[in-house]
């Protein structure tokens, strides 16, 4: 146990994995560092380890979204007027946003050294899509800013854009959540 204390934090050396990239997350938007607390600390070693080593659970549930439906259907038609297409994916996108806006510690990162958290105080949605050359994580900036509308225009400009291999390494960086849109497919739930 006095091996995993000296460990440096997150570096994944023990596991064998590649270094964690250094990221300057004020280059995507404002931040606010936040010194952890003593059981925070500890806690995180622990977490780590389970993390790794305890299969994880997810849970589903079932959520009536027909009047969601009917909104969406009904600016769709207009959406598509003006070459959009307006999917469930852009409300996921808003919803990303309120949930972390709601629990800001899920749109933290923590810091090499293990000692604090980055609070991100901006809001860079990435959405999984599948392209001929793999899965790539293109990325809606300050979506907190943005209409349904707008992020879905945005998210058919980039999605495109992936799958015609014009990938820009800035539309891949800056982001604080991803969502694996598995709506292509159906189903009613997955986990990772």
């Amino acid at each position: 146990q006095a091996q995993a204390a000296k460990a440096p934090a997150g570096d994944g050396a023990a596991l064998g994995l590649i270094p964690w990239p250094k990221v300057d997350f004020a280059k995507f938007g404002p931040i606010e560092r936040k010194e952890l607390g003593r059981i925070q600390k500890i806690s995180g070693a622990n977490l780590l380890r389970n993390a790794v080593m305890i299969p994880a659970v997810t849970n589903h549930d079932d959520a009536d979204i027909t009047e969601l439906e009917a909104f969406r259907k009904s600016q769709a038609e207009v959406a598509k007027k003006e070459g959009i297409r307006f999917t469930l994916l852009a409300f996921l996108i808003k919803a990303a946003v309120v949930a972390l806006k709601h629990y800001p510690t899920f749109n933290a990162s923590l810091t090499p050294d293990g000692e604090s958290l980055v609070m991100k105080q901006y809001f860079h949605i990435g959405v999984a899509v599948d392209t001929p050359l793999g899965l790539v994580v293109p990325v809606v900036r300050d979506a907190d800013k943005k209409g349904l509308l707008e992020i879905a225009r945005e998210l058919g400009v980039v999605s495109a854009r992936m799958r015609d291999g014009k990938i820009n390494p800035a539309d891949l960086q800056g982001g604080c959540f991803s969502i694996s849109s598995l709506g292509g497919i159906g189903g009613t739930g997955a986990c990772s």
